[in-house]
Protein backbone atom coordinates (compact mmCIF):
# COMPACT_ATOMS: atom_id res chain seq x y z
CA UNK A 1 0.00 0.00 0.00
CA UNK A 2 1.52 3.00 -0.77
CA UNK A 3 2.31 6.05 1.68
CA UNK A 4 -0.95 7.98 2.85
CA UNK A 5 0.39 11.55 1.81
CA UNK A 6 -1.09 15.12 3.38
CA UNK A 7 -2.87 18.20 2.10
CA UNK A 8 -2.95 20.68 3.98
CA UNK A 9 -5.69 23.91 3.41
CA UNK A 10 -4.54 27.29 5.18
CA UNK A 11 -7.33 29.14 3.75
CA UNK A 12 -10.16 30.02 6.29
CA UNK A 13 -12.52 30.84 4.10
CA UNK A 14 -14.68 27.53 3.71
CA UNK A 15 -16.21 25.51 6.93
CA UNK A 16 -15.83 22.12 6.46
CA UNK A 17 -14.01 19.97 4.27
CA UNK A 18 -17.25 17.63 3.08
CA UNK A 19 -16.41 19.08 -1.06
CA UNK A 20 -12.95 18.49 -0.63
CA UNK A 21 -12.64 15.12 0.85
CA UNK A 22 -15.47 14.04 -1.72
CA UNK A 23 -12.46 14.59 -4.66
CA UNK A 24 -9.67 13.24 -2.79
CA UNK A 25 -11.51 10.19 -1.40
CA UNK A 26 -9.43 7.68 -3.55
CA UNK A 27 -6.23 9.08 -3.18
CA UNK A 28 -4.64 7.84 -0.15
CA UNK A 29 -4.80 11.19 1.19
CA UNK A 30 -5.16 13.16 4.43
CA UNK A 31 -6.67 16.61 4.06
CA UNK A 32 -6.57 18.70 7.24
CA UNK A 33 -7.16 22.17 8.29
CA UNK A 34 -4.94 24.08 9.59
CA UNK A 35 -5.95 28.35 8.97
CA UNK A 36 -2.50 30.31 8.50
CA UNK A 37 -2.10 34.18 9.24
CA UNK A 38 1.83 34.28 9.24
CA UNK A 39 4.31 33.29 7.12
CA UNK A 40 5.79 31.39 10.11
CA UNK A 41 1.83 29.52 10.72
CA UNK A 42 2.38 28.35 6.72
CA UNK A 43 5.21 26.63 7.19
CA UNK A 44 4.36 24.65 10.45
CA UNK A 45 1.59 23.59 8.48
CA UNK A 46 2.78 23.01 5.15
CA UNK A 47 5.94 21.41 6.04
CA UNK A 48 4.99 17.42 5.53
CA UNK A 49 2.01 18.56 2.92
CA UNK A 50 2.54 17.49 -0.62
CA UNK A 51 0.10 20.17 -1.79
CA UNK A 52 -1.53 23.18 -0.12
CA UNK A 53 -4.97 25.20 -0.78
CA UNK A 54 -3.76 28.42 0.01
CA UNK A 55 -5.48 32.00 1.17
CA UNK A 56 -3.46 35.34 1.23
CA UNK A 57 -0.59 34.83 3.24
CA UNK A 58 2.31 36.00 1.42
CA UNK A 59 4.69 33.00 -0.02
CA UNK A 60 7.83 34.09 -0.81
CA UNK A 61 11.25 32.21 -1.67
CA UNK A 62 11.89 31.93 2.14
CA UNK A 63 8.17 30.30 2.64
CA UNK A 64 9.25 27.65 -0.39
CA UNK A 65 12.63 26.61 1.20
CA UNK A 66 10.47 25.49 4.10
CA UNK A 67 8.25 23.19 2.19
CA UNK A 68 10.60 20.17 0.62
CA UNK A 69 7.68 17.06 0.07
CA UNK A 70 5.20 20.22 -1.77
CA UNK A 71 4.26 19.82 -5.06
CA UNK A 72 1.34 21.85 -5.56
CA UNK A 73 0.17 25.36 -4.45
CA UNK A 74 -3.30 25.98 -5.08
CA UNK A 75 -5.13 29.10 -4.64
CA UNK A 76 -9.24 29.28 -4.80
CA UNK A 77 -9.18 32.33 -6.14
CA UNK A 78 -8.38 33.88 -9.94
CA UNK A 79 -6.07 36.65 -7.96
CA UNK A 80 -2.49 34.90 -6.70
CA UNK A 81 -0.42 38.30 -6.34
CA UNK A 82 0.51 36.52 -2.63
CA UNK A 83 2.42 33.72 -4.17
CA UNK A 84 5.89 33.84 -5.90
CA UNK A 85 5.72 32.48 -8.89
CA UNK A 86 8.96 32.64 -10.40
CA UNK A 87 10.38 31.08 -6.87
CA UNK A 88 7.77 27.93 -7.18
CA UNK A 89 8.90 27.58 -10.32
CA UNK A 90 12.60 27.45 -9.32
CA UNK A 91 11.26 24.99 -6.64
CA UNK A 92 9.60 22.71 -9.00
CA UNK A 93 5.98 23.23 -7.36
CA UNK A 94 3.17 24.12 -9.28
CA UNK A 95 1.26 27.39 -9.34
CA UNK A 96 -2.81 26.91 -10.33
CA UNK A 97 -5.90 29.11 -9.61
CA UNK A 98 -9.25 29.16 -10.43
CA UNK A 99 -9.71 31.59 -12.81
CA UNK A 100 -13.64 30.76 -14.19
CA UNK A 101 -15.24 29.99 -11.04
CA UNK A 102 -17.01 33.67 -10.45
CA UNK A 103 -17.11 35.10 -13.75
CA UNK A 104 -20.77 35.93 -13.50
CA UNK A 105 -21.04 36.68 -9.98
CA UNK A 106 -18.13 39.46 -10.07
CA UNK A 107 -19.95 41.13 -13.74
CA UNK A 108 -23.34 40.95 -12.17
CA UNK A 109 -21.19 43.01 -8.67
CA UNK A 110 -20.12 45.37 -11.03
CA UNK A 111 -23.50 46.01 -12.69
CA UNK A 112 -25.20 46.49 -9.83
CA UNK A 113 -22.92 49.21 -8.72
CA UNK A 114 -22.72 50.82 -12.00
CA UNK A 115 -26.54 51.03 -11.64
CA UNK A 116 -26.86 52.22 -8.22
CA UNK A 117 -24.18 54.95 -9.17
CA UNK A 118 -26.93 55.97 -12.24
CA UNK A 119 -29.89 55.81 -9.39
CA UNK A 120 -28.57 56.37 -5.84
CA UNK A 121 -30.58 53.55 -4.58
CA UNK A 122 -28.26 53.30 -1.42
CA UNK A 123 -28.91 56.76 -0.57
CA UNK A 124 -33.08 56.86 -1.65
CA UNK A 125 -33.35 53.71 0.86
CA UNK A 126 -31.49 55.25 3.56
CA UNK A 127 -33.40 58.36 3.03
CA UNK A 128 -36.63 56.43 3.50
CA UNK A 129 -35.60 54.48 6.34
CA UNK A 130 -34.70 57.91 8.10
CA UNK A 131 -37.98 59.47 7.22
CA UNK A 132 -37.33 61.17 4.28
CA UNK A 133 -40.02 60.24 1.44
CA UNK A 134 -38.78 62.05 -1.45
CA UNK A 135 -40.39 61.61 -5.06
CA UNK A 136 -38.26 63.93 -6.30
CA UNK A 137 -34.77 62.96 -4.72
CA UNK A 138 -31.74 65.44 -3.81
CA UNK A 139 -29.59 63.56 -6.11
CA UNK A 140 -28.58 64.60 -9.81
CA UNK A 141 -29.98 61.25 -10.99
CA UNK A 142 -29.54 61.64 -15.01
CA UNK A 143 -31.16 59.29 -17.60
CA UNK A 144 -29.33 56.31 -18.15
CA UNK A 145 -29.70 55.36 -21.61
CA UNK A 146 -27.01 57.01 -24.21
CA UNK A 147 -24.05 57.40 -21.02
CA UNK A 148 -20.69 55.80 -21.63
CA UNK A 149 -18.87 52.93 -19.57
CA UNK A 150 -15.20 52.20 -19.85
CA UNK A 151 -14.09 49.10 -19.44
CA UNK A 152 -10.77 48.37 -18.46
CA UNK A 153 -9.62 45.51 -18.45
CA UNK A 154 -11.32 43.32 -20.75
CA UNK A 155 -10.84 39.51 -20.09
CA UNK A 156 -13.76 36.70 -18.65
CA UNK A 157 -15.49 39.46 -16.49
CA UNK A 158 -14.46 42.55 -18.51
CA UNK A 159 -16.41 40.79 -21.47
CA UNK A 160 -19.06 39.18 -19.09
CA UNK A 161 -19.78 43.38 -18.13
CA UNK A 162 -19.75 44.29 -21.74
CA UNK A 163 -22.56 41.54 -22.53
CA UNK A 164 -24.44 42.53 -19.27
CA UNK A 165 -24.10 46.20 -19.69
CA UNK A 166 -25.26 45.86 -23.45
CA UNK A 167 -28.97 46.01 -22.94
CA UNK A 168 -28.82 49.32 -21.23
CA UNK A 169 -28.06 51.38 -24.15
CA UNK A 170 -24.51 52.54 -23.57
CA UNK A 171 -22.13 53.31 -25.15
CA UNK A 172 -18.98 51.14 -24.55
CA UNK A 173 -15.53 51.49 -24.46
CA UNK A 174 -13.22 49.00 -23.25
CA UNK A 175 -9.07 49.00 -22.71
CA UNK A 176 -6.50 46.44 -22.25
CA UNK A 177 -2.87 46.63 -23.53
CA UNK A 178 -3.30 42.74 -23.85
CA UNK A 179 -5.82 42.94 -26.69
CA UNK A 180 -6.20 43.55 -30.42
CA UNK A 181 -8.59 46.01 -31.51
CA UNK A 182 -10.59 42.99 -33.31
CA UNK A 183 -10.79 41.05 -30.41
CA UNK A 184 -12.26 43.40 -27.91
CA UNK A 185 -14.45 44.68 -30.86
CA UNK A 186 -15.36 40.79 -31.12
CA UNK A 187 -16.85 41.05 -27.61
CA UNK A 188 -19.44 44.05 -28.49
CA UNK A 189 -16.93 47.04 -27.49
CA UNK A 190 -15.07 49.89 -28.57
CA UNK A 191 -10.90 50.04 -28.46
CA UNK A 192 -9.58 53.03 -27.03
CA UNK A 193 -6.59 54.12 -25.29
CA UNK A 194 -6.36 54.38 -21.28
CA UNK A 195 -6.69 58.10 -21.42
CA UNK A 196 -9.56 58.64 -23.98
CA UNK A 197 -11.73 55.67 -22.07
CA UNK A 198 -11.29 58.11 -18.69
CA UNK A 199 -11.85 61.04 -20.55
CA UNK A 200 -14.97 59.85 -22.30
CA UNK A 201 -16.67 57.69 -19.98
CA UNK A 202 -19.68 58.77 -17.43
CA UNK A 203 -18.67 55.44 -15.68
CA UNK A 204 -15.20 53.27 -15.25
CA UNK A 205 -15.45 49.84 -14.02
CA UNK A 206 -11.92 48.12 -13.65
CA UNK A 207 -11.20 44.38 -14.21
CA UNK A 208 -7.89 43.20 -14.19
CA UNK A 209 -5.68 41.57 -12.17
CA UNK A 210 -3.22 43.22 -9.71
CA UNK A 211 0.27 42.96 -10.96
CA UNK A 212 3.45 45.55 -10.93
CA UNK A 213 1.65 47.22 -13.71
CA UNK A 214 -1.44 47.58 -12.84
CA UNK A 215 -0.52 48.42 -9.40
CA UNK A 216 -1.72 51.93 -8.13
CA UNK A 217 -2.62 52.39 -11.77
CA UNK A 218 -6.31 54.63 -10.94
CA UNK A 219 -3.64 57.40 -8.99
CA UNK A 220 -3.94 61.14 -8.93
CA UNK A 221 -3.22 61.65 -12.33
CA UNK A 222 -5.37 59.09 -13.53
CA UNK A 223 -8.46 60.51 -11.50
CA UNK A 224 -7.42 64.19 -13.00
CA UNK A 225 -8.07 62.78 -16.44
CA UNK A 226 -11.99 61.16 -15.47
CA UNK A 227 -14.79 63.56 -16.25
CA UNK A 228 -16.35 65.28 -12.77
CA UNK A 229 -19.74 63.86 -13.71
CA UNK A 230 -18.34 60.44 -13.62
CA UNK A 231 -18.24 57.26 -11.69
CA UNK A 232 -15.48 54.66 -10.65
CA UNK A 233 -16.37 50.94 -9.27
CA UNK A 234 -13.66 48.69 -8.61
CA UNK A 235 -14.19 44.82 -8.12
CA UNK A 236 -10.90 43.82 -9.36
CA UNK A 237 -8.12 44.35 -6.86
CA UNK A 238 -7.42 46.92 -4.08
CA UNK A 239 -4.01 48.27 -5.06
CA UNK A 240 -5.10 48.90 -8.85
CA UNK A 241 -6.63 51.93 -6.91
CA UNK A 242 -4.78 54.84 -5.12
CA UNK A 243 -7.90 55.49 -2.26
CA UNK A 244 -5.92 58.33 -1.03
CA UNK A 245 -6.41 59.56 -4.39
CA UNK A 246 -10.04 58.01 -4.97
CA UNK A 247 -11.23 60.54 -1.38
CA UNK A 248 -9.61 63.24 -2.31
CA UNK A 249 -11.00 63.08 -6.02
CA UNK A 250 -14.70 62.47 -5.16
CA UNK A 251 -14.21 65.14 -2.01
CA UNK A 252 -12.82 67.94 -4.22
CA UNK A 253 -15.71 67.16 -6.68
CA UNK A 254 -13.07 65.94 -9.29
CA UNK A 255 -15.45 62.82 -9.75
CA UNK A 256 -18.82 62.55 -9.10
CA UNK A 257 -18.30 58.90 -6.51
CA UNK A 258 -17.09 55.89 -6.31
CA UNK A 259 -17.81 52.08 -5.26
CA UNK A 260 -15.53 49.65 -4.23
CA UNK A 261 -15.90 45.79 -3.56
CA UNK A 262 -11.88 45.41 -2.41
CA UNK A 263 -9.29 47.71 -0.64
CA UNK A 264 -5.56 47.57 -0.76
CA UNK A 265 -5.70 46.17 3.29
CA UNK A 266 -8.35 44.05 3.96
CA UNK A 267 -10.35 43.76 6.25
CA UNK A 268 -10.25 47.49 6.79
CA UNK A 269 -9.99 49.18 10.01
CA UNK A 270 -13.42 50.93 10.86
CA UNK A 271 -12.22 53.84 10.20
CA UNK A 272 -10.83 53.61 7.23
CA UNK A 273 -10.56 56.94 5.30
CA UNK A 274 -13.29 56.04 2.38
CA UNK A 275 -16.42 55.50 4.78
CA UNK A 276 -15.85 59.41 5.12
CA UNK A 277 -17.56 60.31 2.09
CA UNK A 278 -21.21 59.14 1.32
CA UNK A 279 -20.49 59.82 -2.09
CA UNK A 280 -18.20 56.25 -2.10
CA UNK A 281 -19.95 53.02 -1.66
CA UNK A 282 -18.08 50.04 0.28
CA UNK A 283 -18.92 46.21 0.03
CA UNK A 284 -17.08 43.39 1.78
CA UNK A 285 -15.62 42.28 -1.03
CA UNK A 286 -18.32 40.15 -1.80
CA UNK A 287 -18.33 39.74 -5.37
CA UNK A 288 -17.62 36.58 -6.30
CA UNK A 289 -19.54 34.86 -3.98
CA UNK A 290 -22.84 33.25 -4.84
CA UNK A 291 -24.10 29.61 -2.94
CA UNK A 292 -22.48 28.27 -6.65
CA UNK A 293 -19.57 29.92 -7.17
CA UNK A 294 -18.73 29.05 -3.56
CA UNK A 295 -19.22 25.18 -3.97
CA UNK A 296 -17.63 25.53 -7.65
CA UNK A 297 -14.35 27.03 -6.54
CA UNK A 298 -13.71 24.93 -3.56
CA UNK A 299 -14.15 21.78 -6.27
CA UNK A 300 -12.33 23.33 -9.02
CA UNK A 301 -9.12 23.94 -6.33
CA UNK A 302 -9.23 20.70 -4.89
CA UNK A 303 -9.44 19.12 -8.23
CA UNK A 304 -6.31 20.46 -9.70
CA UNK A 305 -4.63 18.96 -5.98
CA UNK A 306 -5.89 15.65 -7.34
CA UNK A 307 -4.43 16.09 -10.83
CA UNK A 308 -1.09 16.77 -9.47
CA UNK A 309 -1.72 13.40 -6.89
CA UNK A 310 -2.11 11.78 -10.17
CA UNK A 311 1.18 13.41 -11.75
CA UNK A 312 -0.83 15.15 -14.22
CA UNK A 313 -0.37 18.88 -14.38
CA UNK A 314 -3.28 21.16 -13.26
CA UNK A 315 -5.53 22.59 -16.08
CA UNK A 316 -4.41 26.38 -14.91
CA UNK A 317 -1.37 26.18 -14.29
CA UNK A 318 0.36 29.26 -14.05
CA UNK A 319 3.82 28.53 -14.42
CA UNK A 320 3.87 26.31 -17.47
CA UNK A 321 7.97 26.59 -17.17
CA UNK A 322 8.10 24.66 -13.91
CA UNK A 323 9.79 21.06 -14.15
CA UNK A 324 7.50 19.32 -11.48
CA UNK A 325 8.94 17.45 -8.86
CA UNK A 326 7.03 14.76 -9.92
CA UNK A 327 7.49 12.44 -13.47
CA UNK A 328 4.35 13.89 -15.18
CA UNK A 329 3.00 11.22 -17.05
CA UNK A 330 0.86 13.78 -19.47
CA UNK A 331 -2.11 16.03 -18.59
CA UNK A 332 -5.29 15.46 -19.65
CA UNK A 333 -7.74 17.88 -22.15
Amino acid sequence: MSERRTVVVTSNVFPGLDAEQEVLAPLNVDLVKRPCLTQEQLIAAGKEAVALLVGNVKIDAGVLSHLPRCLAIVKPSVGVDNIDVDAATAAGICVANVPDYGTDEVATHAMALLLNAVRYVDACSADVRAGRWQPKPPYPIQRSAGRTLGIIGFGRIGQSVARKAAGFDWRLLAWDPYLSGEEIERHGAEPVDFDTLLGLSDFVTLHLPLTEESRGLMDAGALAKMKSTSFLVNTARGPIVDSDALLQAVETGQIAGAAVDVLEEEPPSPSHPLYRSDRILVTAHVAWYSEQAFRDVRVKAVQEVARVLKGKLPRNLLNPDVEPRYAVHGAED
